[in-house]
């Protein structure tokens, strides 16, 4: 019996020899071949002059010209508030922005709060004044380049527009009209270094600026110089085409981390980092075992990231079909834990405020337009080619933007990421990337 035992055990053991050996053979000549078409691989990169390396897109900016040495100061200045103020102040700030009107008392907190920014204003309109922006050190590792604080940037940029709200309701709307230009400005700086949290921090800074400024600008006479200035300001090819300078650094992100991790490339990326930081004996067992699929997935993550570069360019409603197939990751890729982010959620960020850029550029047309003629167009046609070179798409549709005159007022919108007409209702507070109802960006005014 024992002796059958043995046999069996040895039986088992053999056969689990000759799976690891099979197992290891195979994961050799795989490493061999992947490893090779690594190397191929970005050799004809490198020909091709396609970056490979974070350094290669650095932005270029001399210490006399940055703009970031500006804000450094102004984030050590700006103190966010205690907690029991802060959830006050938040309050107040969400029902701002939630299209609220200013009651005395949200007035006076808020008037308060905007007075002791003061200094850190001043600091935001000195670094919308240079010519370039870089707060980090890409001469660094990717991963430790630095990043601006988001929430801080935030939160002044938020009560910069609600400063130049509070100036035109006291009669200054010029000044409230300059405090708006200065934060666009700063928002476009920020983008001088293409960094995907910085253009997250654009796109919330940007939509609150804009709400901010539609407050000061409906209703309110302007004249036709002003009125063409900021038509330009809502021009959304040249934002779009800067603001999708992040996937061109997410990829080379992604390539130069990819890379570390399974041991780097031939020359200058030689230096090996542990995918898993300070795992286990078991951990760097099985990187060291999928190092193969790893060197096969940094190629297909960066032809994918080339892809979406190239799709960036277009308007949401072109990039739809994509994102669906974008989900479409190998069954053997989802083994290794490191895949591509699901983009299309930035991509919905970024519609919305074209979007509000639009709505805000047909309603400043239509104002030129009633200065011309006194009275609002009765549709967005009647502005082309005279104020207008073409009648506004909406982004998330395909089709024009939604144009009506009824009770009294003009309504110019976008039906938002439900694709669904709410006659016009939205909300600030978008909690879900596609909203079931009333998400439409409207530009409203009352017709007079």
């Amino acid at each position: 019996m024992a002796a059958k035992a043995r046999r069996i055990i040895t039986k088992v053991l053999f056969v689990l020899v000759a799976v690891v050996t099979a197992v290891l053979l195979v994961r050799a000549v795989f490493n061999y071949t992947t490893g090779r078409k690594l190397e191929r691989y970005l050799a004809q990169a490198k020909a091709e002059g396609i970056p490979l390396r974070m350094e290669d897109i650095a932005p270029r900016c001399a210490d006399s010209d940055n703009g970031a040495l500006q804000w450094r100061a102004a984030e050590a200045l700006f103190i966010l508030p205690e907690q029991i103020e802060r959830k006050l102040t938040a309050d107040t700030i969400g029902a701002f922005f939630d299209g609220k009107p200013l009651d005395d008392g949200a007035r006076k907190i808020l008037t308060a709060l905007c007075g002791k920014t003061g200094r850190v204003f001043e600091l935001i309109a000195e670094a919308a004044a240079r010519p370039c922006f870089r707060y980090g050190d890409w001469t660094k590792n990717p991963w430790s380049t630095g990043q601006v604080k988001a929430i801080k940037t935030i939160q002044a940029t938020r009560l910069l527009g609600i400063d130049a709200v509070l100036q035109a309701d006291a009669g200054r709307a010029d000044m409230g009209f300059e405090e708006c230009r200065i934060g666009m400005h700063f928002v476009r700086k920020l983008m001088d270094e293409p960094l995907l949290i910085n253009d997250l921090v654009a796109l919330a800074e940007m939509k609150a600026l804009l709400i901010c400024f539609d407050r000061i600008a409906r209703g309110r006479e302007m004249g036709a110089s002003a009125l063409s200035a900021w038509m330009k300001e809502m021009e959304i090819t040249s934002w779009r085409e800067n603001l999708v300078r992040w996937i061109p650094a997410e990829r080379l992100f992604g390539l130069e981390w990819g890379l570390k991790a399974i041991g780097g490339r031939p020359g200058d990326l030689s230096e090996s980092l542990s995918i898993l930081g300070n795992e286990k004996a078991i951990d760097r067992f099985f990187n060291w075992l999928i190092r193969p699929l790893l060197r096969s997935q940094a190629i297909w993550a960066h032809q994918r990231y080339g892809d979406i570069e190239r799709k960036a360019s277009e308007p949401y409603y072109k990039q739809i079909d994509f994102f669906e197939k974008c989900r479409l990751v190998p069954w053997y890729y989802r083994a290794t834990g490191v895949l591509l982010a699901d983009f299309q959620g930035v991509f919905i960020k970024e519609a919305t405020l074209e979007a509000m850029m639009l709505t805000t550029r047909a309603g400043l047309a239509c104002k030129i337009f009633k200065n011309r003629t006194g009275r609002y167009p009765e549709n967005l046609e009647a502005l082309v080619p005279d104020i207008l070179p073409e009648v506004p798409i909406d982004p998330f549709t395909g089709k024009p933007l939604a144009y009506k005159i009824e009770n009294g007022e003009l309504l110019i919108y976008s039906l938002g990421s439900n694709q669904k007409d709410d006659g016009g209702r939205g909300t600030y507070l978008i909690t879900q990337q596609i909203m079931d109802k009333d998400d439409d960006w409207t530009w409203r005014e009352k017709v007079r």
